[in-house]
C-alpha cells in the first residue's frame, strides 16, 4: 500500500508533544546560544511553560490555551512582559519543530502578544526604605542586595560573581561577557560605605567558596522566602528584587552620572531600555520647581 507523503508526515508529526519541542529548544539553545541564556530559559520551561503545555500536542495548542496561560501567570502577579517572553519561548520552540525534516509542527498557531507600553513597573526604594530593608533581611542576603540597590545589575548577573573577578586594590568588579545578559565584558565599580564594608563581610564568612554572595560558604540560590519576610517588616510588601535595578538608575541620574555611563554599568545596550527605568517621582518635580522658581527670580 502506497502513503502518500501527507499521510506519512501526519503519522510521524501525531506523537510529537510540546515536551519534546521544548527539549529540542534546549538543546538547540545549549549548542548555540549563551550559557546565562540557556540557564534562564531552561528555569522558565520547567518551571512553568512545561506544566501547562508540555503533555499537549502542537495542534492542541490554541491561542484560547495561550491565553489561559497568560491569566494563570497574571494571577501569580507576573507581568504582561513576563508573559510575552514566555510565550516567545515557547514560541521559539514551535519554530524549530516545523523546521524539522520532517516537520514536527504542521501548522504554527497565532501567539498572542499584549502591549508592554504601560506595562513598567513603577517601584523603587527611598533611602529610608532602603535602611529598613537592609536591616531586616538576614546576614548573608545584605551583601547582595546593597550591591544590587547601588549598582543596579541583574540578579543573574550577581550570583554568578567569584572573588577574582574583584580587584580591591583599584575598586573594580570586571563582569566576563559569558556571564552577562547583553554578551559584552564590563566593569562595574565597589562603592566605598555600605557595599565595600558588606563585600568585605561577604569575603571574611565565604569560607572558601568562589561565589562572591554566599551562605557562609554556600552559593545563594532561592531566598523568595526570606525576601517576602523582610519585604514585610520594612513595609514595602510588594517590593521585587529587579526594583533594585530601578532605583541604581535613577540614584546615579540624581548624582550626575551621565547616561552612557550609567548603561555601562547596568549593562542596558538601548537608550528605550534605560529610559523606562529612568523613575520621575514626587523629589523629582520639587526639585524641578526650585529651580525653575529661582531662574523667574533671578
Amino acid at each position: 500500500m502506497i502513503f502518500s507523503g501527507k499521510s506519512c508526515l501526519n503519522r510521524a508529526s501525531e506523537k510529537v508533544t510540546c515536551d519534546e519541542l521544548l527539549d529540542n529548544l534546549l538543546r538547540h539553545i545549549n549548542e548555540n546560544g549563551k550559557p546565562s541564556t540557556a540557564k534562564i530559559w531552561k528555569l522558565v520551561i520547567d518551571a512553568n511553560l512545561r506544566s501547562f503545555f508540555g503533555h499537549l500536542r502542537p495542534e492542541q495548542v490554541t491561542t484560547d490555551r495561550m491565553r489561559d496561560y497568560r491569566d494563570r501567570r497574571k494571577a501569580e502577579d507576573r507581568s504582561e512582559a513576563t508573559c510575552n517572553g514566555e510565550l516567545s519561548i515557547l514560541r521559539t520552540a514551535f519554530n524549530l519543530g516545523r523546521k524539522c525534516t520532517p516537520p514536527k509542527v504542521e501548522r504554527m498557531p497565532y501567539f498572542p502578544m499584549v502591549s508592554e507600553t504601560d506595562n513598567a513597573r513603577q517601584g523603587f526604594l527611598t533611602d529610608e526604605q532602603y535602611t529598613k530593608m537592609r536591616d531586616a533581611l538576614p546576614d548573608y542576603l545584605k551583601p547582595l542586595f546593597v550591591t544590587a540597590y547601588f549598582t543596579g545589575l541583574r540578579l543573574g548577573e550577581l550570583l554568578a560573581w567569584q572573588w577574582d573577578q574583584i580587584d580591591w586594590d583599584q575598586g573594580f568588579i570586571t563582569l566576563h561577557a559569558k556571564e552577562t545578559k547583553s554578551g559584552h565584558a564590563r566593569v562595574v565599580p565597589i562603592l566605598t560605605g555600605d557595599m565595600n564594608e558588606w563585600l568585605k563581610w561577604a569575603h571574611k564568612w565565604s569560607n572558601g567558596c568562589p561565589q562572591v554572595f554566599n551562605r557562609i560558604g554556600e552559593p545563594i540560590k532561592d531566598f523568595r522566602w526570606a525576601w517576602r519576610k523582610a519585604c514585610k517588616a520594612a513595609e514595602v510588601p510588594d517590593l521585587k528584587f529587579h526594583d533594585l535595578r530601578r532605583t541604581a538608575v535613577r540614584n546615579m541620574r540624581r548624582a550626575g552620572v551621565s547616561q552612557v555611563v550609567r548603561m555601562r554599568i547596568t549593562g542596558h545596550r538601548t537608550d528605550s531600555m534605560e529610559r523606562r527605568y529612568n523613575i520621575v517621582d514626587t523629589d523629582d518635580i520639587k526639585t524641578a520647581k526650585t529651580l525653575m522658581e529661582h531662574l523667574a527670580k533671578s
